[in-house]
């Protein structure tokens, strides 16, 4: 699997292009904004985005899914289905989608929003912001905070321990850390 990272200005967000090796297709997860670098790198290592993965809608993690849509031709994933006025495929628990050889798999882990979904892809998963490394995403009640605990406990924690976590700010983690050590957890 080929993974790339780019920390975008708006609010320090983490984007990530997913791509297969063999075939060169990929899905861009989280294009907060326009990135020149992110297109720097899918143009030089020929890479194809069939995909826009939304993991929810808040402006930064959103302003650059209809630039990237518009550029690659790609579809965008969302829960809701709509993103910034653009119709895509609403996804939804245990969906699941291929990028050449890759078997995506969505999780639900609303919480933070309605909406927040992440996506593994063999033993990484992008947590979006549902889980930091050592924090869990805002919520806006006790009741909604329970739901994103119990979520990221359900769908994500039961992954195996050396599973790789990339989230939607900050550091990446894993599980066998966020479980040992994530006070929220």
């Amino acid at each position: 699997m080929i993974l790339r990272h780019f920390l975008l200005a708006v609010n320090d967000t983490n984007a990530y292009v997913v791509a297969c090796p063999e075939s060169r297709e990929a899905v861009i997860i989280d294009p907060g904004e326009e990135d020149p670098q992110m297109e720097t790198v899918i143009d030089e290592e020929g890479l194809h985005p069939r995909f826009v993965f939304v993991t929810h809608d808040h402006f930064d993690h959103t302003g650059g899914v209809e630039a990237a849509a518009r550029r690659y031709g790609a579809e965008v994933l969302s829960a809701k289905g709509v993103i910034c006025g653009i119709r895509g495929r609403a996804v939804g628990d245990g969906d699941r989608f291929r990028v050449g050889t890759l078997d995506l798999t969505v999780l639900e882990t609303p919480g933070h929003t309605p909406d927040s979904i992440s996506l593994a892809v063999g033993d990484v998963i992008f947590t979006g912001d549902a889980l930091f490394a050592g924090s869990v995403g805002g919520t806006s009640s006790p009741a909604h905070f329970d739901e994103e605990i119990e979520n990221i406990r359900r769908k994500i924690l039961s992954h195996g321990q050396a599973t790789r976590l990339f989230p939607g700010h900050g550091p990446p983690s894993t599980i066998a850390i966020e479980a040992t050590f994530n006070p929220f957890l």
